[in-house]
């Protein structure tokens, strides 16, 4: 009987991990209850994100620039990813709105 039909996941399958955790390296805390977010690109675009009930939570409370703006500091370590629509809106954001960051 293969991995498959025993109900485990394959080596193929997508961790589900929050897009801002796995970035900073941390374990997503109740992965399970991950929720799907969209952040916008310059065009209207959607891009859909997880996201952790704390970073959901703070993408609501900032809105989406500040949100991104928050966290510019993944973008100076970030070596792959397979999100990369997520980072070109993060870089876009950080450059048009340097002085913003804290």
């Amino acid at each position: 009987m293969s991995d498959f039909s025993k109900g485990r996941k394959g080596p193929m399958s997508k961790k589900r991990e929050c897009t801002i955790c796995k970035h900073y390296g941390e374990e997503t805390s109740g992965a399970t209850e991950l929720e799907r977010a969209t952040l916008y690109d310059e065009v209207g675009d959607p891009v859909p994100v997880l996201l952790c009930r704390k970073h959901s939570v703070e993408l609501f409370k900032l809105g989406q620039k500040n949100f991104l703006l928050a966290h510019y500091k993944i973008l100076l370590e970030v070596l792959d990813t397979d999100e990369k629509k997520f980072l070109n809106i993060l870089e876009r954001t950080v450059r048009k709105f340097p002085d913003l960051i804290v």
